[in-house]
């Protein structure tokens, strides 16, 4: 094989999507909150690992056996339409962010990238749920 070979062969390669994974002491109860309360769909559900989509995207829940990996685990999601997205789950999910007894949402709030809310689920983690802007940000040089 030539590298010219290789050259057509990497080329061919293409990333196609990436799986955020969430973290849970209990895994069947977080998917749950997931399908019923933010209408995702379950995909599969063993008792330590389990997968929900919405719109062609996944979130995997895995299994963990202490508090403090869920309570700063982070993902963040792109979202079309974040008003109408955040309004249909505020009607479902408390807006007392600072309540960490349950789950909550933030306002949404302006970003460097665009506009964004976050969301803790009943496990601890906290998934973002941004829209970019037209405008790109401004990216700095180092």
């Amino acid at each position: 094989m030539d590298s010219s070979d290789r050259r057509e062969r990497l080329v061919m390669a293409v990333l196609v999507s990436g799986v955020p994974v969430l973290t849970a002491l209990d895994v069947p109860a977080t998917q749950k909150f997931w399908i019923e309360v933010l209408g995702f769909t379950e995909e599969f559900l063993t008792e330590d690992f389990g997968c929900v989509s919405r719109d062609g995207v996944e979130l995997f829940i895995c299994s963990v056996e202490d508090q403090v990996v869920p309570d700063n685990t982070q993902a963040w999601l792109r979202v079309r339409d974040i008003d109408s997205l955040h309004a249909e789950w505020s009607a479902r999910v408390s807006l007392d962010y600072a309540d960490a007894s349950h789950p909550a949402m933030t306002a949404i709030k302006e970003v460097p990238w665009g506009r964004e809310f976050g969301l803790r689920d009943p496990a601890g983690n906290l998934v973002h749920f941004s829209e970019l802007s037209e405008a790109k940000p401004a990216r700095t040089v180092r």
